[in-house]
């Protein structure tokens, strides 16, 4: 029977796992590099036939899947890989804080730094800018006697609302957590206000506007725990949704999707688009973690370690053109 050979694949909070959706998402990226013409000729082939092939531990134990194999071409703007690696810095962010709080029994802050939106040509200068501006910010006196350690995380979004005065243009900002001792909320002089982040945020960006800052104390009001809920700011640095344009009937637009994938691809190239710092940095090293933005992406780190004394069985599944789906081959 075709039906029972198709992939279902139910992850630990018993969803199943649309690797349906984000194949598919890959190959409408993969077309883009198509249209996009030489230069990306490498990117159109890699994308096309990433994730093609995937390998499952199926244990016998519990009937539960643990993928062990799959090919993944790791290019920046690639949907899978994207999905992927956001798993995996989830998984990293999680084991840093959770031995923060162990260790040092620090307690974190959320800051979102943002700059006004700008032109797809002003991208890629604009988080130039950013980025020597945090590099600025983490160097003065009351961040480094404040801040024992920070989780960095680019996002960059893409207005496509119509009706919009920013139409297509780009916001590009950070998503942070930091690291602070419990007695940094008593009001001492290690406290940083919200006025005193805009400030500081203000003369490290070198603009002429008041750049919009938001600091907010971690809260775990749902319950999750410190690690789960900090590790939600390791979003995906470009949501698919982004560049992979579509009309009010849901066909692709090809001239805003072609668009916004070379502006994209340009402005995400050789970057580190993540980074610990401080106490943070030192504990990732500590925990031997993988490189979180190159590393491998077949195990995301934010899977618990299965023992490898259970029996399995190796179950594999093909990306089928013509159904568009997976199907597990004997």
């Amino acid at each position: 029977n075709v039906k029972d050979k198709v992939l279902i694949d139910v992850n630990k909070d018993g969803k199943i796992v649309d690797w349906q959706g984000k194949k598919i998402r890959t190959l409408e990226l993969a077309e883009s590099y198509k249209r996009l013409g030489q230069a990306f000729k490498s990117k159109h082939y890699r994308v096309k036939e990433c994730g093609t092939y995937l390998e499952y531990k199926r244990f016998k134990e519990d009937n539960s899947m643990k993928l062990n194999l799959a090919n993944f071409c790791k290019v920046r703007l690639c949907p899978m890989c994207s999905w992927r690696r956001s798993l995996k810095i989830y998984g990293q962010v999680s084991k840093v804080m959770d031995h923060a709080v162990n260790l040092y029994d620090y307690v974190f802050i959320f800051l979102t730094l943002t700059c006004r939106n700008v032109s797809g040509e002003e991208l890629s200068n604009t988080i130039d800018n950013l980025f020597h501006a945090f590099n600025l910010l983490t160097k003065r006196k009351k961040f480094k006697q404040s801040i024992k350690g920070y989780f960095r995380a680019l996002e960059i979004t893409h207005n496509l609302d119509k009706n919009s005065l920013y139409y297509d243009t780009y916001h590009p900002h950070f998503h942070i957590v930091l690291a602070v001792n419990k007695s940094y909320f008593d009001g001492g002089k290690n406290y940083i206000s919200q006025m005193e982040w805009t400030s500081l945020w203000k003369s490290c960006l070198k603009v002429d506007y008041t750049p919009i800052v938001d600091v907010r104390r971690f809260k775990d009001t749902n319950g999750k725990g410190i690690s789960k809920s900090i590790a939600e700011t390791a979003k995906y640095t470009v949501k698919d949704t982004d560049y992979i344009v579509k009309d009010e009937l849901n066909n692709i637009d090809e001239v805003m999707t072609d668009s916004a994938v070379l502006i994209l691809d340009k402005a995400m190239a050789y970057r580190r688009l993540t980074a610990f710092g401080g106490t943070l940095k030192f504990i990732h090293k500590e925990l031997n973690l993988d490189d979180a933005e190159d590393g491998d992406l077949v195990n995301t780190d934010s899977d618990d370690d299965i023992r490898d004394d259970l029996e399995y069985i190796i179950e594999r599944y093909f990306w089928n053109i013509g159904y568009k789906q997976y199907y597990k081959v004997d």
